[in-house]
């Protein structure tokens, strides 16, 4: 549906790439997520796929269509969300800002009340079609540019950071809207610094670090990379000053014997990071011999917050 062939761009006045050979290809009804740090040229993929600018070299193509021998056809099947939307008139409606967008794409006005009405449903903003937009929290400007972009029923949407500035549960409601999206077959490609939302959302995700893709792959390839586990646990205990010199002298111990990477003790919790032969047997004997009485332990596997930081250096 979506395929990058050998690109290569830079802004002017810039001695660097912004983008150096980048190849990617998404297929219909996925979920592909660009991460990387800022500056890694996520952004500028989604301006070249949306047509906003043009590439040095290389070949887009959005449904077979070449974007830059058959533009009209491939714009014409993309929907967009940027992250820094400026184009919404403060004093229209939502539905009045739809009606003049909703013009520029050509759809019919016998056709487009009904549309309208279909993109505020989807994204939940049915009963503040009316309302201005300067009055629209940031949740509901992210969820009208969703809206906008639905209008024409594209096949491909291109999403940079949609969940970036709103409150959790504008949040949980876009991501609700981008899996309905992925059961009607969507292709659809985002970019976020959200990694718990990346790891949740992705089919696969594509790693650029300085305008180079680093790896393609799903969440669980990724986590591979980092055999690190940490093993947290919990204390039924209020700690004082008089601990201190317990708990050190316990960390210490836990360190010679146990073979783990790192150890920290945080309010009730000591969290201890470990690669390969941990034991944890004689971890747990070595508290037990303590005063302190264990609530709870959890093991938790590599992050995909602990590759990006790997990966990004």
């Amino acid at each position: 549906m979506v395929v990058l062939k050998n690109i290569n761009f830079k802004y002017p006045k810039k001695k660097q790439f912004a983008l150096s050979d980048i190849s990617l290809s998404i297929s219909p009804g996925e979920i592909f997520t660009l991460l990387g740090p800022n500056g890694a040229g996520k952004t500028t993929i989604i301006r070249i796929l949306s047509g906003l600018i043009v590439p040095h070299q290389g070949e887009v193509l959005i449904s077979d269509n070449d974007l830059q021998k058959r533009e009209y056809q491939a714009r014409k099947i993309i929907g967009l969300v940027l992250g820094d939307e400026r184009t919404f008139y403060f004093r229209l409606s939502g539905a009045q800002n739809l009606e003049f967008f909703g013009g520029l794409y050509g759809i019919k006005r016998s056709l487009l009340k009904n549309k309208i009405y279909q993109a505020l449903a989807l994204v939940g903003l049915e009963k503040d079609a009316n309302l201005q937009y300067m009055r629209y929290s940031t949740g509901m400007k992210k969820r009208l540019s969703m809206a906008r972009a639905l209008l024409h029923d594209p096949d491909v949407l291109l999403l940079d950071e949609p969940n970036s500035g709103v409150d959790p549960h504008s949040a949980k409601s876009i991501r609700e809207i981008i899996f309905t999206l992925k059961e009607k077959n969507k292709t659809i490609l985002l970019t976020t610094h959200d990694m718990e939302e990346a790891e949740k959302m992705s089919d696969r995700i594509a790693f650029l670090k300085k305008g180079r893709i680093i790896k393609v792959g799903k969440v669980d390839e990724y986590k591979k990379i980092i055999a690190k586990k940490t093993f947290e646990i919990e204390f039924n205990h209020l700690f004082n000053s008089r601990d201190n010199i317990v708990i050190r002298g316990m960390i210490d111990k836990i360190k010679e014997a146990s073979h783990c990477e790192s150890i920290e003790f945080i309010e009730q919790k000591i969290r201890i990071r470990y690669n390969g032969s941990f034991d944890m047997n004689r971890t747990l004997q070595i508290i037990g011999q303590s005063k302190f009485k264990i609530s709870r332990t959890n093991t938790q596997e590599a992050s995909l917050e602990d590759v990006f930081i790997k990966l990004a250096g």
